[in-house]
């Protein structure tokens, strides 16, 4: 659950619907494995000797999953209930 509570810290506005999603829908869940696969892989190239680009690419594919995940809590956010 590391990728959910560096979202929290990201998006702390949001932290009990970041909860409530992950415990309650699949698409979500997903979204934040991939975030913490991504996170996991980010931190090993960051300690590895000429590992730069794939700092790059990671920080890159990272970014992108914050702004799905930024759009995902918008569209939730705003429903009824």
């Amino acid at each position: 659950m590391p990728g959910v509570a560096f979202l929290v810290s990201r998006f702390p506005q949001h932290e009990l619907l970041i909860h409530r999603l992950h415990a309650r829908n699949a698409d979500f869940m997903a979204i934040c494995e991939d975030y913490s696969e991504a996170l996991s892989a980010l931190r090993r190239w960051e300690e590895t000797p000429g590992g730069e680009t794939k700092v790059a690419e990671y920080r890159s594919f990272l970014k992108e999953l914050e702004a799905e995940v930024a759009l995902f809590l918008d569209r939730q956010g705003h429903l009824p209930g």
